[in-house]
């Protein structure tokens, strides 16, 4: 489960409860969005969530009851839900106190969401996280950040098979899976193909939406002569000499 931590931190530790109790196996903690990016195309779009649509999370009692926050939190009277998270969250969050107070409410393993540096990522294995996603936040948080792909390598390398990487963003096509594969993720998140999916036909859009990707990525190897993902590695990748992005 993805983790925002809140500046009442017994919202966030309530959400963690409930992720245990309903099975999740992990959880995700956001480290990217301590407050929200300036983001002109949200702002352009003047997009309104309809009135029926809630943060579930916010809707338990348990979970706002007794915190300060409003109990119409659930409902962002704001242009993007986005907005709930940039006005609530925690932007003390640091490696030193957010790990360690997350390992002290959960045993779930920890992933660590945001990373696009070998420092960072270090540091993750520093804290003993069981990993980390090399994203920028679909880069609506910060302009010129790194893109994922790019960041990836450095990641990989820093982590030295002590940590999983998986990567985020960027991810459109099956052919793009398979690059991430191959310079060392151990898998992808999607999002947008998603959204897309579900725009189209609902479940049933998302459901064909994945299978796109599937289908894509099985081409991919077919094409390349890879028979599994095992064999997927950065000779199929095209590096420049003179790549601008270090990795140490």
């Amino acid at each position: 489960m993805q983790l925002y931590v809140y500046q009442d931190r017994h919202v966030s530790e309530t959400i963690v409860r409930r992720a245990e109790k309903a099975g999740f196996k992990a959880i995700v903690l956001t480290v990217d969005a301590p407050m929200l990016g300036r983001r002109l195309v949200d702002a352009r779009n003047k997009f309104n969530p309809p009135p029926h649509l809630r943060l579930e999370n916010f809707m338990d009692p348990n979970v706002v009851n007794g915190t300060g926050y409003a109990p119409d939190l659930a409902k962002s009277k704001n242009e993007t839900f986005g907005a709930t998270f940039g006005a609530n969250g925690d932007q003390s969050l640091s490696w030193a106190n957010g790990i360690s107070w997350l390992k002290s409410i959960t045993k779930l393993p920890i992933i660590v969401k945001g990373v696009l540096t070998a420092e960072d990522t270090q540091l993750a294995i520093d804290h003993k996280c069981a990993g980390v996603i090399v994203s920028n936040h679909g880069g609506r948080q910060l302009d010129g950040a790194l893109s994922t792909i790019d960041a990836l390598p450095q990641v990989v390398e820093a982590a030295n098979d002590k940590i999983e990487v998986y990567m985020d963003g960027g991810i459109r096509k099956g052919s793009d899976i398979f690059k991430a594969l191959a310079l060392g993720a151990r898998a992808v998140f999607v999002a947008r193909p998603v959204l897309w999916g579900l725009a189209y036909k609902g479940e049933q859009g998302a459901f064909i939406a994945l299978d796109l990707l599937q289908k894509e990525l099985e081409l991919a190897m077919m094409l390349t002569g890879t028979t599994q993902v095992s064999e997927i590695d950065e000779s199929y990748v095209y590096t420049p000499v003179n790549r601008w992005v270090r990795h140490s």
